[in-house]
């Protein structure tokens, strides 16, 4: 009933009772009670008063005290002597009733506060279950009647069909209303009565786990579990039923995630606590008692809290606490001081709970150990402080890090010493400016970041960028950094490997050239070997025709022409293998003078004019009019045309064709020998002046040589400030050798005619003594000497020509070098000690012709100084000049 219609029904039943109370006075105006005639209004004051309240229980009063005022006029009017107790008894009913209605108002009122509160509990429960069922991690279906004709979802339920909060979702209404098509179990459409919720009605007992699917409009299907239940009224009829359902979907992950929770729980060692903000008391659970140091049965106050903490902490801690209060969170770390001594660090975390107001109330949180961890996490800061330390003392080494883009974020000192970036230059700009442009511009970085990342390490060998541009050899290893499995930069360690690189590609240079140097010597003696063979076979036979007695005049002349020609081979192989030794060894000194160019052409044709004569080959000169002239050693840049052009001799077949052309250009001149001989192949090209250099395709076609010639000519021409190079365009297709000279200016005063030819010397018969170790060599040297008209005696080792020099008194002395028991140095020495060998013409004949051997020779008295074999024409020029020589030896 409302309080209006209580109201009304109070001034009714009021207005009632008292017409009911003048009936009954009415009644009793005769009898002996007279004197409680005012009693039967009392029923109906207290009736109007406790049914209707204050206001129908005052009408009812006042009615009821006009009717007594009635009744008590007229009984005035008839006993006077009775008037003063009639109004004392209208005045304490009038009393009685008004105490009647303020008692009845005090209950009604006492009612009403009982009812509001029980229906604000109402309306929270209400809105708790609300929450609950908005809230929940299910769809929840309510059935408002037991036919389940009104269906209504909860938020998730709504969001899953795509409807509006409160829209009917009942399976009378037909699927594009509802917006779903069916329920199935197991691929079978339920029908209505054997879905969940009807199901739940119709038993009047729960359904739980029950797995259905239900389809969509759209035909997506979701996988539930279900669970029904009927809801009954007071008379225990059912009037409708609730049904929740689960998405199995993420029900496993659900478990998965509760029992990851419940093991973190356990292995965290994780102790829960509340705190009420407003009466500033806390509940603790044993397990944080325990970690905040309180024993089980102490009453929990904030000021208890407060004391527990470490002084130190206690202001850190009341800020964390404000922060909460504005951002709703609560995180702070704080010491607890132990009994014995030291401390424990905990780590705490809440949020808080405000009311219906919005008040903040209570805070609930959990607190945890973390002692070890802060203890590992000093000894971490001490290790990096030592690794710091160690790093930055690292001058030699590059360590850096990138993150995942490839921007710097650490540069030790060792970083700014090899590239030349301080930390301030380098760190948030990107690692590639350290990178080569060339290697950027093949994505380097990017794929050794990737190479990192895929094989845990990769290897950093190639060039980098300075700061101020210049390159260095870079070694080193670039590797990931994990954090739980994600990466998230690169650490790179590296140092400047470039005279170390340097140095190992010379070691792998000079093993290369030693091993094409030891394999061009194993050719080399191969073809010495052959070379020097090839000589001694005719030799061999020219003696043996010249021992026989049956050879004729002519066929003598022949063997003797043939052994003069293999023996000026051997010679000139022997000189060659002497030049190339004192070139590469530096000792050999060229005498340079200004001459024409045209007269060192001449000397080297006239020397291979034979060889190219007996090839039938036909030689084309193209050399300008106008003189050009160089600064020239005459003999050692005839020997380097020589050998050129006889190499084109020997290269070329029977028939063919040699051109030498002469090219002045500015400040040089160019001389070419080209030939129409073998060629030579493309990739030989290059070693054609390396040292026992062969084509070996042309040994079979050659006529014969150490392969010693070029690599001289190279040097020989590089001695006089020129160059050379070949050319080929290929087999058979003959080849082309230039030789680059500067030109000198032409002299000032032109040359003299050349001097006249030494005409021979007529026999002087002149005292020669041949000191030799080796018996045949001394010997044909004294005959040859003898036939020469000399007076020649032959000695075979030092002590030997002493004796013969002071018995002899020889006016000219060929000394051999190496001899033994004494060497040709003493043996000199002594016969200059000799009276009879002062004003001698000393000459040492020896296989050594270095500069050295040569100073060493005039050391020791020595006048001349000649390289075995002495050919003839020597031998004349020094007999020649014997009397000026000896005449000037005083």
């Amino acid at each position: 009933m409302s309080s209006r219609a209580r109201v009304w029904t109070g001034y009714a039943l009021g207005l009632g009772a008292t017409a009911w109370a003048v009936v009954a006075r009415l009644a009793l105006a005769s009898s002996l009670l007279e004197r409680a005639a005012l009693m039967p209004f009392v029923p109906a004051v207290l009736v109007a008063a406790f049914v209707g309240g204050l206001r129908p229980g005052l009408l009812t009063t006042a009615a009821s005290v006009l009717a007594g005022l009635y009744f008590l006029l007229s009984a005035e009017r008839a006993a006077t002597v009775q008037v003063a107790g009639d109004w004392l008894h209208l005045v304490i009913f009038a009393a009685t009733a008004i105490s009647i209605c303020w008692v009845c108002e005090s209950l009604w009122a006492a009612r009403r506060n009982l009812s509001r509160r029980a229906a604000e509990q109402l309306r929270q429960r209400g809105e708790e279950l609300d929450r609950l069922l908005e809230l929940m991690p299910a769809a929840a279906w309510l059935a408002r009647d037991p036919e389940c004709r009104r269906v209504v979802g909860n938020t998730l339920c709504c969001g899953w069909l795509g409807v509006a909060s409160g829209w009917n979702l009942s399976v009378a209404l037909p699927p594009e209303e509802r917006r779903w098509l069916r329920f199935e179990h197991e691929g079978r459409e339920l029908a209505p009565e054997e879905m969940p919720m009807h199901r739940a009605i119709a038993t009047r007992t729960p359904v739980t786990d029950m797995e259905v699917d239900l389809v969509l409009v759209d035909e997506t299907v979701i996988s539930l579990l279900a669970s029904a239940a009927p809801l009954f009224d007071a008379a225990g009829a059912v009037r409708g039923a609730v049904v929740v359902y689960l998405d199995t979907r993420e029900r496993k992950q659900m478990r998965n995630n509760e029992e990851r929770l419940r093991l973190a729980m356990e292995g965290a060692d994780l102790g829960e606590w509340e705190m009420n903000l407003r009466t500033q008391r806390a509940f603790w659970s044993p397990l944080a008692r325990e970690l905040l140091g309180v024993g089980p049965d102490t009453p929990i106050t904030f000021e208890l809290y407060e004391s527990r903490l470490h002084p130190d902490d206690l202001e850190r801690d009341r800020v964390a606490v404000a922060q909460c209060l504005v951002t709703g969170k609560y995180q702070n770390e704080y010491r607890i001081p132990l009994v014995g001594g030291g401390f424990r660090w905990i780590d705490a975390r809440a949020k808080m709970v405000r009311d219906a107001h919005g008040q903040i109330v209570r805070l609930f949180g959990v607190v945890s150990d973390i002692t070890a961890r802060k203890e590992a996490e000093e000894a971490l800061a001490r290790s990096e402080e030592r690794l710091r330390l160690i790093l930055e003392s690292a001058r030699d080494y590059a360590i850096f890090t990138v993150d995942g883009c490839g921007l710097v974020t650490s540069w030790n000192a060792g970083a700014a010493n090899v590239f030349g970036y301080e930390e301030r230059d380098i760190v948030g700009k990107n690692g590639d400016v350290l990178f080569t442009p060339e290697d950027r511009a093949r994505h380097v970085p990017e794929k050794e970041m990737r190479a990192a990342q895929r094989e845990g390490r990769a290897r950093n060998e190639r060039w980098h960028l300075r700061k101020d541009g210049s390159r260095f050899w870079g070694s080193g290893l670039t590797m990931p950094l994990r954090d739980h499995g994600q990466y998230h930069g690169f650490l790179k360690i590296m140092r400047d490997w470039t005279e170390a690189r340097r140095a190992k590609e010379l070691l792998e240079r000079q093993a290369e050239a030693l091993r094409q140097a030891d394999r061009r010597k194993d050719e080399f003696l191969a073809t010495l070997a052959h070379e020097l063979r090839n000589p001694l076979a005719p030799l061999r036979h020219g003696l043996e025709i010249l021992r026989r007695p049956a050879a004729d005049k002519d066929m003598a002349e022949r063997a003797r022409a043939m052994m003069e020609r293999q023996l000026v081979h051997m010679v000139h192989l022997i000189d060659d293998l002497l030049d190339v030794s004192r070139i590469s060894r530096g000792k050999i000194e060229l005498r340079k003078e200004r001459i024409a160019l045209a007269q060192v052409l001449r000397t080297a044709v006239e020397t291979v004019h034979p060889l190219i004569e007996s090839h039938h080959h036909e030689l084309t000169l193209d050399v300008p009019p106008e003189p050009v002239f160089v600064e020239a050693d005459l003999v050692r840049l005839a020997q380097v045309f020589a050998n050129l052009l006889g190499n084109a001799a020997k290269f070329t077949p029977a028939g063919g064709h040699i051109w030498l052309m002469v090219e002045p250009r500015c400040d040089e001149v160019m001389v070419r020998v080209k030939d129409s001989g073998i060629g030579i192949k493309p990739e030989m090209l290059p070693r054609v002046f390396d040292l026992f250099a062969q084509v070996s395709d042309a040994l079979e076609r050659s006529q014969g040589g150490l392969g010693i010639g070029l690599s001289l000519v190279k040097q020989l021409v590089e001695m006089h400030g020129g160059a050379v190079e070949a050319s080929s365009p290929g087999l058979d297709r003959g080849s082309e050798f230039t030789v680059r000279l500067p030109i000198a200016a032409p002299p000032s005063v032109p040359a003299g005619p050349p001097a006249p030819a030494r005409a021979e010397r007529e026999d002087v018969g002149h005292r020669v003594l041949v000191v030799d170790d080796n018996r045949d060599a001394a010997i044909s040297l004294a005959d040859i000497l003898g036939l020469m008209g000399c007076d020649t005696r032959v000695a075979h080792d030092g002590f030997e020509g002493l004796r013969a020099g002071a018995d002899f008194c020889p006016e000219l002395v060929f000394l051999d070098i190496g001899m033994p028991e004494m060497n040709g140095y003493e043996t000199a020495r002594r016969m200059r000690a000799e009276p009879w060998g002062q004003k001698l013409v000393l000459v040492a004949l020896t296989g050594w012709g270095q500069a050295e051997d040569k100073a060493r020779a005039h050391d020791a008295g020595f006048d001349r100084h000649i390289v075995k074999p002495a050919s003839t024409e020597v031998l004349e020029a020094l007999l020649a000049e014997l009397p000026v020589r000896s005449a000037n030896a005083a």
